[in-house]
């Protein structure tokens, strides 16, 4: 008979080293290709714009709107990555409450989700945890009263 694994203590503990190896990360590992397209430098981080079918296809099943090194052990620890699609397949959904599902991200929410991803990075590197992170990040959206840039629709090479 197999052992019950708590999937949430699991997962906890995965968020945890992923967090504490993050610093340690090789800084000449690059992970490129067609599916990501540099955007711009900001707080210090590298945004990339990516084609997340393709990240979830191939890297991890489990990446949504963003990520960086300090949640996604494949993303280099100075990378913020940002989907430039609402993600829509049969098992899954992006949950936001646009109607535009399998359509491409406005400037306004890609920018949304860089502060989003910037503000958890910074936390995480002052060694809150994951989930603390992130409720933190959420809370800083909804401080943030900035108006759109654009609404505009973001493109990336395939």
């Amino acid at each position: 008979m197999y052992r019950k694994i708590h999937r949430y203590n699991l997962l906890e503990r995965l968020e945890k080293d992923i967090q504490h190896r993050a610093p340690t990360k090789d800084r000449k590992f690059v992970v490129e290709g067609p599916w990501k397209m540099f955007v711009r430098k900001q707080a210090g981080l590298n945004i990339y714009a990516v084609d997340g079918e393709w990240v979830r296809s191939n890297l991890s099943v489990i990446y949504g709107h963003g990520g960086h090194g300090y949640v996604h052990e494949f993303i280099p620890v100075d990378e913020i990555w940002v989907d430039i699609n609402h993600y829509r397949n049969s098992n899954y959904d992006c949950g936001c409450s646009t109607r535009y599902k399998g359509g491409k991200v406005s400037k306004y929410f890609f920018n949304e989700v860089v502060r989003h991803e910037i503000a958890e990075f910074e936390a995480m590197e002052d060694g809150i945890p994951y989930w603390k992170a992130h409720q933190i990040a959420c809370e800083k959206e909804k401080e943030d009263d900035e108006p759109p840039i654009s609404t505009a629709k973001v493109d990336v090479p395939k």
